[in-house]
């Protein structure tokens, strides 16, 4: 991943930042959720911090600004929306766990999916 400044992102700090998103998301969902600042919705669509994080996930490993990443965000969005595979249940923990938990599942099924396709293409193509 392609970092402000020309820096690439990869290995073991790619999951420090992910982790570190994911932690400051639960945290600051909670914190929102906590204070009502939204009202009653437990998953305002104004907080996007669950997204990124969620994002980050499905980004993992793509080294350029292709079809990957291209691919890696029609299948989070895809997730996201119609909530397959065990991330409506998710999302229907308490709290802020249920507000970010969704998001990274469905990252993590738009990493496995850009992957499988990444890897037919490669076959397909040799």
């Amino acid at each position: 991943m392609w970092i402000a400044g020309g820096g690439v992102l990869s290995g073991w700090s790619y999951v420090g930042v992910a982790l570190c998103l994911g932690a400051a998301a639960v945290f600051f969902c909670r914190l929102a959720l906590r204070l009502q600042v939204f009202g009653e919705d437990a998953d305002p669509g104004s907080i996007v911090i669950d997204e990124a994080a969620g994002m980050l996930v499905a980004m993992y490993g793509i080294r350029s600004l292709g079809w990957e990443l291209l691919a890696a965000l029609a299948l989070f969005r895809l997730f996201d929306i119609t909530k397959p595979l065990g991330i409506n249940a998710l999302q229907r923990l308490p709290g802020a766990w249920g507000v970010v938990a969704d998001d990274l599942l469905a990252g993590l099924y738009a990493l496995l999916g850009w992957r499988a396709l990444a890897w037919l293409v490669g076959l397909a193509g040799g």
